[in-house]
């Protein structure tokens, strides 16, 4: 008896022990905001950039993308709603490899009923050129409107947090995420979600990664720059499969089965003519996938997301649930750091298995290629990097 009794507690010990610590140790609030005057998108990416600063009673917003379009709309969204109010428009101006725009949130905002008071989220999108759809570029700011003066607001615990944990990523080697064969992620991103089975990376399967990372970064001189090609293949080619998001069912991520189908145009069940659906979990995979085949170093991320969408618009001060696992993103190792890297916003691609309908936009921003730590912290609480914590 007392042998069983101890098997059992040895048992329940090996469980808790490969449950990750951040399903204890995850913040359970995002504590209270604090006001500060500016936010920048990214430091790292040239000519690439969303830098806003409050300026008393206005909102100063310079944006750099090679995106190109033919103009783009400023809109602020109350948090807790759904609906966003019209600013303003803006023409972007090429600069030569990049386009370049400004404009000013003001204190008054016709469409929003008067002069602006609470917190909001800056949302901005555009117009492809040759195209009336407006699509989603940037929609991740904070900010608040207090006595008439605009704050951009700052969550430092949410900050703090993700610091610590990366702080434990950076101190395991990054040698430990260059497998090519993904043996340390196989049971993770090759089981089949309706058999359930795990199928197996085989040395074929290893140099048609090869095979299609080299294709994909063709051109590029540096690890970044393979990184940054890598990105813009995922964001521009991959849908967001809408249905098995909703209902956690049918979610097809096996990088393999993605690459090829799409590359191939096989139809399968999230595939057909060159198109594949999957979910962030995907997307994620691709990338890792892709770099590791180029010898870069790779991991998978997860953690929480804040509801920006259909559900309406939160900050930090207002999102329920932030323990929750909800997404998926990648981390690759370039020029002695480790990079977010999260494909999955880079597009609005979107299929919707029950309606069977694909809809397009190809990529549309690099706010999640390599962000600030600030960026990052307006909408993902990071809980555990795979083979770290």
């Amino acid at each position: 008896m007392k042998k069983k009794i101890l098997s059992v507690f040895l048992i329940a010990v090996m469980l808790v022990t490969l449950m990750p610590c951040s399903a204890f140790g995850a913040i359970k609030s995002a504590g209270t905001a604090t006001n500060t005057s500016s936010l920048v998108s990214s430091e790292n990416l040239e000519h690439n950039s969303v830098k806003v600063t409050a300026n008393g009673s206005s909102l100063y917003v310079e944006v750099e993308t090679p995106m190109k379009a033919s103009e783009f709309n400023v809109n602020v969204v109350k948090v807790g709603q759904k609906k966003s109010s019209w600013v303003c428009r803006a023409y972007p101006e090429n600069m030569g490899g990049y386009y370049s725009f400004d404009f000013t949130v003001p204190l008054y905002v016709e469409r929003a009923g008067g002069n602006l008071s609470g917190d909001y989220i800056l949302m901005i999108t555009m117009k492809k050129t040759g195209s009336s759809d407006s699509i989603v570029f940037y929609k991740n700011c904070a900010f608040n409107v207090r006595s008439g003066k605009f704050s951009v607001l700052k969550y430092n615990k949410v900050i703090n947090e993700n610091n610590r944990i990366e702080k434990l990523g950076a101190k395991k080697s990054a040698s430990n995420f260059k497998k090519t064969n993904m043996s340390d992620l196989k049971t993770l991103l090759f089981r089949d979600p309706v058999t359930k089975k795990v199928a197996s990376v085989t040395k074929s399967k290893v140099k048609y990664f090869k095979k299609t990372a080299d294709s994909v970064t063709k051109g590029a001189k540096t690890d970044y720059e393979k990184v940054l090609k890598i990105y813009e293949y995922i964001g521009t080619n991959f849908y967001y499969d809408t249905v098995a998001f909703l209902t956690g069912t049918k979610q097809y991520i096996d990088p393999y089965r993605n690459l090829y189908n799409m590359r191939n145009k096989k139809k399968s069940a999230n595939s057909q003519s060159g198109k594949v659906a999957t979910t962030c979990v995907g997307y994620s995979a691709a990338v890792v996938a892709l770099c590791r085949a180029e010898g870069i170093p790779a991991r998978i991320v997860n953690g929480h997301h804040i509801s920006l969408g259909d559900g309406g618009f939160n900050n930090w001060s207002t999102e329920s649930g932030i323990t929750k696992l909800d997404h998926w993103w990648a981390e690759v190792y370039v020029d002695g750091r480790w990079i977010i890297v999260d494909a999955t916003p880079a597009n609005s691609n979107k299929w919707n298995r029950n309606t069977k309908k694909w809809d397009y936009t190809g990529l549309t921003n690099y706010i999640y290629l390599d962000p600030t730590p600030e960026q990052f912290a307006t909408s993902h609480l990071i809980f555990q990097i795979r083979g770290v914590n």
